[in-house]
Protein backbone atom coordinates (compact mmCIF):
# COMPACT_ATOMS: atom_id res chain seq x y z
CA UNK A 1 0.00 0.00 0.00
CA UNK A 2 1.86 3.29 -1.15
CA UNK A 3 0.67 6.69 0.39
CA UNK A 4 -0.45 9.48 -1.49
CA UNK A 5 2.09 12.55 -0.37
CA UNK A 6 2.52 15.99 -2.16
CA UNK A 7 5.58 18.37 -0.74
CA UNK A 8 4.93 22.18 0.26
CA UNK A 9 6.55 22.64 -3.58
CA UNK A 10 4.25 20.57 -5.36
CA UNK A 11 1.36 22.71 -3.60
CA UNK A 12 2.54 25.63 -4.26
CA UNK A 13 3.23 26.99 -0.85
CA UNK A 14 7.38 28.97 -0.25
CA UNK A 15 8.38 29.27 3.48
CA UNK A 16 6.83 32.81 3.12
CA UNK A 17 3.60 32.05 2.75
CA UNK A 18 3.70 28.87 5.54
CA UNK A 19 4.86 31.56 7.77
CA UNK A 20 2.27 34.04 7.08
CA UNK A 21 -0.24 31.29 7.27
CA UNK A 22 0.73 30.51 11.00
CA UNK A 23 0.99 34.05 11.82
CA UNK A 24 -2.55 34.44 11.53
CA UNK A 25 -3.35 31.14 12.92
CA UNK A 26 -1.80 31.69 16.18
CA UNK A 27 -3.46 35.73 16.02
CA UNK A 28 -6.82 33.89 15.21
CA UNK A 29 -6.11 31.75 18.49
CA UNK A 30 -4.99 34.20 20.55
CA UNK A 31 -7.55 36.89 19.65
CA UNK A 32 -10.68 34.14 20.26
CA UNK A 33 -8.99 33.16 23.84
CA UNK A 34 -9.06 36.65 24.46
CA UNK A 35 -12.78 37.64 23.48
CA UNK A 36 -13.95 33.61 24.62
CA UNK A 37 -14.44 35.31 28.28
CA UNK A 38 -17.21 37.60 26.70
CA UNK A 39 -19.17 35.73 24.83
CA UNK A 40 -21.55 34.05 27.07
CA UNK A 41 -25.02 32.94 26.34
CA UNK A 42 -26.95 35.08 28.58
CA UNK A 43 -24.77 38.12 27.22
CA UNK A 44 -25.37 37.23 23.57
CA UNK A 45 -28.95 36.72 23.68
CA UNK A 46 -28.81 40.16 26.25
CA UNK A 47 -28.22 41.89 23.20
CA UNK A 48 -29.71 39.88 20.59
CA UNK A 49 -33.32 40.05 21.88
CA UNK A 50 -33.35 43.23 23.52
CA UNK A 51 -34.03 47.04 21.83
CA UNK A 52 -31.09 49.03 22.17
CA UNK A 53 -31.33 52.45 23.11
CA UNK A 54 -28.35 54.75 21.90
CA UNK A 55 -28.47 57.90 24.39
CA UNK A 56 -27.19 61.38 22.85
CA UNK A 57 -23.46 60.29 24.60
CA UNK A 58 -23.01 57.73 22.27
CA UNK A 59 -23.45 54.89 25.21
CA UNK A 60 -26.10 52.02 24.32
CA UNK A 61 -28.36 50.81 26.57
CA UNK A 62 -29.84 47.23 26.46
CA UNK A 63 -33.48 47.23 28.21
CA UNK A 64 -34.76 44.33 29.79
CA UNK A 65 -37.39 42.32 27.89
CA UNK A 66 -40.78 42.85 29.97
CA UNK A 67 -43.00 39.80 30.27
Amino acid sequence: MTIFCLTFQEIGLNPLIILIITIFSIFFIVSFLITSPNMDTKGLLRVLYSKPIRKSSGKVIYTKKIK
